[in-house]
């Protein structure tokens, strides 16, 4: 078992990520499933019709593919912030706090930005689902610039 365990690490290290352990599953793998489904949920707010007869194969079907993805979203977002070193010294009941709130503002927030823009957009279900789709790109990509900014200013002072 620990062989084949070794042989997969070493396929996912050649191919740029991160070998499994039970770290990098929960501030890795679970935040870059989280950012996944981050995306769909962008694309699924601008073009909801494309995903009318989409069937959840592990979720139940009374829960919905916006609901899932929000879900996985929040966990994922939630579980970066907390790895994150600027929030490594604060208490861990704060810290929390801190990060569900991070991710609540940050996943609710880019679905207003989405419903919005959704009514505002022109008519062209490629042209919504492209502005859906780099608009997640870019919004992931603007919040990990920023936590690597305030990450960069941390002191080696705890925070009080």
């Amino acid at each position: 078992m620990a062989k084949i365990l070794d042989n997969l690490n070493n396929k996912l290290v050649n191919v740029g990520l991160k070998p499994i352990h039970p770290c990098t599953i929960m501030f890795y793998y679970i935040p870059l499933k989280g950012s996944i489904s981050y995306t769909v949920l962008g694309t699924q707010m601008l073009t909801p019709e494309l995903y009318e007869n989409v069937k959840l194969i592990i979720v139940p079907k009374y829960i919905s593919l916006t609901n899932a993805c929000l879900l996985n979203s929040f966990v994922g977002t939630s579980l970066y912030l907390f790895s994150r070193p600027h929030l490594l010294k604060t208490p861990p009941k704060e810290r929390l706090a801190f990060c569900v709130f991070g991710s609540s503002m940050f996943n609710l927030g880019s679905m207003l930005l989405w419903a919005l823009g959704r009514t505002v957009a022109p008519d062209s279900t490629p042209l919504r689902f492209v502005i859906g789709l780099s608009g997640a790109a870019g919004l992931l990509w603007l919040a990990t610039k920023y936590v690597s900014v305030i990450d960069s200013q941390i002191s080696s002072k705890p925070h009080k």
